[in-house]
């Protein structure tokens, strides 16, 4: 054979060069095939947006006490003791007032002249709403739903009181004197953790938005001075 001479395939009988081919044939199938994609790959969706909610939307277990607007809005004092407004006041353009959240009576009667039902929810905080003519057939340690009915709103709050001064009462509702509260008639609904803010030793009621809970706001609440913030 000559140094230029192509080589030739052995023949072996016509057996050897179909195989070649073979061979060749599968190695292409392999090349050109292309690779499994990963179980786990997805498509990314769009991000959906979340629309703040509007007055009378239920933004989780939380409704607002009254259909009327906000007449006053949370606004907390610098220390447990001092003057602020420990909740929001609600317009009251229907007599109905209804639970804001699942819970149990804890109390239901007058503080300071003023009718009011106090809620014990399961997650330790406690709803006080008031002035509150509350419905005949509750009774302390009924268990209410979020948006069942307690009663009619009563009088107090349109006629120069204020909600939200000194701890008072047994059900410790917060009552004090100040002219013109509300405009109108109103419905006063604060939020708290009984003895969550400590200052030099002393344990207060630590108030929180109730706007947060409806998710209306951010969060805005009263702060213990003392030890971790609670998460």
């Amino acid at each position: 054979m000559s140094p230029w001479s192509w080589p030739t395939l052995p023949t072996d009988g016509g057996r050897r060069f179909p195989l070649v081919l073979r061979l060749l044939g599968l190695a292409t199938l392999a090349l050109t095939v292309p690779a499994p994609v990963p179980a786990f790959a997805e498509v990314a969706a769009p991000a959906r947006e979340v629309e703040k909610p509007v007055h009378g939307e239920v933004a989780s277990a939380w409704v607002p006490p009254t259909s009327g607007a906000v007449l006053r809005a949370f606004d907390p004092p610098p220390e447990p003791w001092a003057a602020g407004h420990r909740g929001v006041d609600w317009e009251s353009a229907e007599d109905e007032v209804v639970a804001p959240g699942a819970g149990t009576v804890r109390f239901a009667g007058p503080v300071a002249g003023r009718s009011v039902i106090t809620l014990a929810h399961a997650n330790g905080m406690l709803s006080s709403l008031e002035p509150v003519t509350v419905a005949e057939h509750w009774s302390v340690g009924d268990r209410v739903e979020a948006g069942e009915l307690l009663g009619t709103v009563g009088p107090g709050l349109s006629e120069g009181d204020d909600a939200g001064g000194e701890d008072g009462g047994e059900d410790g509702a917060t009552a004090a004197s100040e002219a013109g509260h509300c405009p109108q008639r109103c419905v006063h609904w604060g939020v708290r953790i009984p003895d969550g803010w400590v200052v030099d030793g002393a344990a207060w009621d630590r108030y929180i938005d109730p706007l947060v809970l409806l998710g209306w706001s951010g969060p805005s609440v009263l702060w213990p001075l003392e030890g971790e913030p609670p998460r």
